[in-house]
């Protein structure tokens, strides 16, 4: 159990960029994310709802998590090779059931471990000297950081821009911010035939946000996870029991459910099996300079 807990007022429902804050954007990057990403808000639910259903998963979590397991060992090896041998204080945002919070106290030695997750119910499935609970976009950040990392939960963040800012103001000169997050394209089998799920931002935005932040790239690559399962049903299991469907309150009548199953088969089975895609992206950075907005 975490040495102590910190509880904030949890954000009700997901904010937008505000027009003062678009200043500090260059014109083209203000334009995508207007036209892209923050547009997807309105379909998306309440934090609390999200925290909600994740705390559900929470449980059956890591038996179905391959894809995110797979992610986070990456992300770790990805990190090793820039990180200092021995860390102050490192933050970890979004630790779910604690898979990569495990891998990352067995591989990196530091001398205080802060952790957060939305959901507080996360507290009990991690070991750590402070547990976060709350938003982090909301969360006050007092405490410098050398590291402060994050697998598989930056596609929850409504406000990018603002964060990235956030958390280069929390690092130390130097410090690394090292997470993934997911391309466009990720289950896009889903999207496909739901018209439903997160808008993320395109390589290009993360890429322009980090250099307007202050943060010099050390790494930047994508990838494809397929995972293959037996049936249509199976893929909308995973789903569930890995918290993805926290993407928007969906009914699934008898008879969209039959549609689903059938389109999925005519589009996607493939001797067999039926593919659900994920594209990570992976992103290590370091605070080079002092931001001015």
């Amino acid at each position: 159990m975490p040495a102590s807990i910190y509880r904030p007022n949890l954000n009700a429902c997901l904010k937008t960029l505000s027009p003062a804050d678009s200043i500090a954007l260059s014109a083209p990057t203000f334009i995508l994310l207007q036209s892209s990403f923050f547009q997807s808000s309105a379909a998306m639910l309440c934090k609390t709802d999200i925290a909600r259903r994740f705390a559900r998963a929470l449980p059956s979590y890591e038996r179905h998590a391959a894809a995110q397991t797979e992610i986070a060992s990456h992300l770790l090896m990805l990190l090793q090779n820039f990180i200092p041998p021995d860390i102050d204080c490192a933050l970890e945002i979004g630790c779910g059931s604690g898979n990569y919070t495990r891998m990352l106290q067995n591989n990196l030695s530091a001398n205080t471990w802060h952790v957060n997750d939305l959901c507080e119910a996360c507290s009990s499935y991690v070991a750590a000297d402070h547990f976060l609970a709350g938003d982090i976009e909301t969360l006050p950040l007092d405490t410098p950081y050398d590291l402060i990392t994050s697998a598989s939960t930056f596609q929850w963040i409504t406000n990018p821009a603002l964060l990235l800012r956030k958390l280069h103001a929390c690092l130390k000169p130097g410090g690394i911010l090292a997470f993934s997050t997911f391309t466009p394209d990720n289950l896009f089998q889903i999207r496909t035939l739901t018209q439903a799920g997160l808008i993320y931002p395109s390589p290009e935005v993360w890429q322009n946000l980090l250099q307007q932040s202050g943060f010099q790239t050390s790494h930047f690559a994508a990838d494809t996870i397929t995972l293959k399962f037996d049936s249509p049903q199976a893929v909308l299991q995973h789903l569930k029991h890995t918290g993805v469907t926290a993407i928007r309150k969906h009914t699934w009548t008898k008879t969209r459910l039959s549609d689903f199953y059938a389109q999925y088969r005519t589009r996607y089975e493939t001797d067999g099996k039926f593919p659900l895609t994920y594209t990570p992206l992976y992103i290590i950075a370091q605070r080079i300079s002092s931001h001015t907005s």
